[in-house]
């Protein structure tokens, strides 16, 4: 049944990314996909069942997204549709076997006839294979991506004993929120954030390294991922750094981007996104849905400031934004987009702690946990290639940060990309080692790229000089 009285209305972001997709409905940038190495027999009737508990569960995973009356809407299904899939690639080798695992993430969704969820086991004999856990972005976050691989696995130990696997119900719905979001904007309350929104904004723009392309009218939504770690004294740096400052670590990796696109493009004012998440209440902690809200944050860079400067003053615009982040960054309606270019912190150690952990210490694998009498590892994945011209995604474990720069390959090349991280770390290294060093001061590459550019532009260096 998909009549009108079944739609349900989506959230802000919600209505952004129904946009997004109708303009490139063919894009899989807003695919999340997880992909877990399974060794061990998989009962695949009791996965399939486990699927089945995991929709039943989350009524935004059962649900189909389209248009009624030229309003996008969702619409909740009672019976959920066959969400798994088992893809046999006997006698297949690993290239083989991840190949088809990123394939099988990647494939674009069809969300009007097939819904924002696929669980694929990729099998390549009958005791090894991968499980690809994919949701669009439309139903889906990063507290989200726990709480499916979460419920999943828990369905499927109860599943594979011959016990039908019941996951407890969810107090609050995707729906409260939604509601909770239109009351907000039709308050007083929401009415004055959206004018000190305005009124934070005006006259900023959005930071942007120079491009390898022009942008295009329309964004084809394809890119690609440059990963990097940061070096164990230096993340143990920036932990002291930031106490020193008395700022959170994010506020210090965050001043040290835009320390990098004012000296490497001359803009002194200007926007950079900072997603934030927009769950409200402890009710919403077990709700698998999209609740990210992308806030602009402005970097103001004064003649003669420090980095440290930069970095007090990122924590204040930081907290400022959070301060009125429940109102939806998709409505500040402008002349120009808000940003062109995100970075954000994931906090791995409490995102993942029911559930195996991600890669470290430059690893495809993470390590290994026994569920069900499988062992299963989390596969390093690339999200949110293409989305915009650059996101970063610092992930921090307990010693260690890494970083994921997903990037537009339409505006960007990869070698671009890999400068910008050698750029970023260049750059921390500078401030965590003296953050009084006035921003003009910072060095933007070391030599051997300095003597690169100079070959390029047709110059010489002091000791090629004649």
């Amino acid at each position: 049944m998909t009549t009108t009285d079944r739609c349900r209305p989506l959230s802000v972001v919600q209505q952004s990314m129904w946009t997004t997709y109708c303009l490139a409905p063919g894009s899989s940038a807003y695919n999340t996909v997880l992909r877990l190495r399974m060794r061990g027999r998989v009962d695949t009737d009791a996965l399939a069942r486990a699927v089945r508990a995991l929709q039943e569960r989350h009524e935004q995973l059962r649900s189909l997204f389209t248009e009624r009356e030229g309003r996008p809407c969702r619409v909740p299904l009672d019976e959920p549709l066959d969400g798994f899939v088992l893809l046999d690639l006997a006698g297949a080798d690993e290239k083989g076997l991840m190949a088809a695992s990123h394939d099988a993430g990647m494939t674009p969704f069809r969300l009007e006839a097939e819904g924002p969820l696929r669980v694929v086991l990729v099998r390549r004999a009958p005791e090894d294979g991968v499980l690809v856990i994919a949701a669009h972005h439309i139903v889906n976050d990063f507290v989200s991506r726990a709480l499916l691989v979460r419920d999943l696995l828990s369905a499927y130990a109860d599943a594979v004993t011959g016990v039908a696997p019941v996951l407890p119900a969810v107090v609050a719905s995707y729906d409260d929120h939604v509601d909770a979001e239109r009351r907000f904007l039709a308050s007083e309350a929401g009415e004055k954030a959206a004018v000190r929104w305005q009124e934070a904004l005006a006259g900023a723009v959005p930071g942007e390294f120079a491009l390898d392309r022009p942008r295009p009218a329309v964004r084809a939504y394809e890119g690609g991922t440059v990963e990097r770690r940061l070096p164990a004294d230096l993340v143990s740096g920036l932990a002291r750094a930031a106490e020193a400052a008395g700022v959170t670590s994010f506020a210090c990796l965050l001043a040290a981007f835009q320390t990098l696109v004012h000296r490497w493009t001359g803009q002194d004012d200007f926007l950079l996104g900072v997603p934030a998440t927009a769950r409200a209440g402890r009710g919403m902690r077990e709700v698998v849905g999209c609740f990210t809200n992308t806030l602009p944050v402005r970097a103001l860079v004064r003649p003669g400031d420090t980095f440290h400067d930069m970095a007090a003053s990122a924590d204040r615009e930081v907290l400022r934004a959070l301060g009125d982040g429940r109102y939806p960054s998709a409505l500040l309606n402008r002349s120009t987009p808000l940003y062109h270019m995100a970075l954000f912190l994931v906090d791995t150690e409490r995102m993942y702690r029911s559930v195996p952990r991600p890669p470290e210490d430059g690893c495809s694998e993470g390590p290994s946990v026994s569920r069900a009498g499988l062992r299963i590892g989390m596969l390093d994945t690339a999200q949110q290639e293409g989305q915009l011209d650059l996101l970063v995604r610092m992930e921090q474990g307990p010693k260690t940060i890494s970083a994921a720069y997903s990037y537009d390959s339409g505006v960007l090349d990869r070698a671009t990309v890999e400068r910008i991280a050698n750029g970023f770390e260049r750059v921390l290294r500078t401030v965590v080692a003296a953050p009084d060093t006035p921003v003009a001061d910072i060095p933007l590459m070391d030599g051997d790229e300095l003597l690169e550019l100079l070959r390029l532009g047709g110059g010489t260096t002091s000791h090629e000089r004649p």
